[in-house]
């Protein structure tokens, strides 16, 4: 049943898949746990009030595991476009200065994956919010489980984010992007251990 190939890959000495697309791949079993909370509960009569939001959630949490997946192979592609500059040559003045500006174009895109990684599982630790109040609670700890995933799945996200920008010259899309970073890294990342802290309190 469990498919290795992209876990076989990552272990693997290829640069790619890294840790972006690592933490795309946890931010993906992250909404994918989550939509199961919603189509388990979904279908129970005691939560009929319930169950077209819950659905709605589920609906939103498809959506995000497919665009985490597809996130994975941006990560990989903007990784070796990045690291395909740092093979130009740099014999002279002229060549250096080349791939310079053809490393810095690239780090953009380095940074965006990333980035677009860590605001899919904030919206994935958004749903988990949701569900945790009003799932049912034989699957309460698997909300807690697809929330700290979630925060994780961000969590690494944003080290991909920083080790790129500190690479960057423009100062300003530098303090932007860590800007961006530092924003999905706060109220996003506290509701996920909130939940978490919040199941296990319950289930202990």
């Amino acid at each position: 049943m469990v498919n290795t190939e992209f876990v076989d890959e990552l272990a693997s000495a290829a640069p790619v898949p890294g840790g972006g697309g690592g933490a795309a791949y946890a931010g993906a079993l992250a909404a994918a746990l989550g939509a199961m909370v919603g189509n388990i509960t979904a279908g129970k009569p005691k939560f009929a009030d319930v169950a077209d939001d819950m659905r709605a959630s589920v609906a939103a949490l498809d959506a995000a595991r497919v665009q985490l997946f597809e996130l994975i192979d941006a990560d990989a592609q903007a990784f070796s476009q990045l690291a395909a500059t740092w093979k130009l040559p740099r014999a002279t003045e002229d060549e250096k200065a080349v791939r310079h500006a053809a490393e810095q174009a690239a780090l953009v895109d380095a940074c965006d994956v990333p980035l677009r990684i860590m605001q899919v599982c904030a919206d994935v630790i958004a749903a988990d919010d949701f569900l945790a109040n009003n799932a049912s609670k034989l699957v309460l700890s698997d909300v807690g489980a697809s929330a700290i995933l979630a925060k994780a799945a961000l969590q690494a996200a944003a080290l991909n984010v920083h080790i790129n920008t500190n690479l960057m010259d423009d100062a300003a899309r530098t303090a932007s992007l860590n800007e961006q970073c530092e924003k999905l890294l706060g109220a996003p990342c506290d509701a996920a251990q909130a939940i978490y802290d919040t199941v296990a309190a319950a289930i202990k």
